[in-house]
């Protein structure tokens, strides 16, 4: 059987989110693995949740509409 859902692995939100399942599930023994890939992590800025900061930085409102292609990928970075 599968432990984990059939995902892209370039995409860190995705790989954020299989971390923390390791954590909670007990898999990533003493938590090791989440330690040292977040320890150098910046918090976003006071007060304004994740998801309202990387949008102001992705340049603006896109209407609902998904933006994409190559160019915008390598934008986001």
């Amino acid at each position: 059987g599968m432990t984990s859902a059939i995902m892209n692995p370039c995409r860190p939100q995705e790989m954020e989110m299989v971390r923390a399942a390791n954590v909670l599930n007990g898999t990533d023994a003493n938590c090791m693995t989440w330690i040292k890939t977040y320890k150098d992590h910046a918090p976003a800025a006071a007060g304004a949740p994740a998801a309202a900061v990387a949008a102001a930085a992705a340049g603006g409102d896109s209407g609902g509409r998904r933006r994409g292609g190559r160019d915008a990928r390598r934008a986001r970075g």
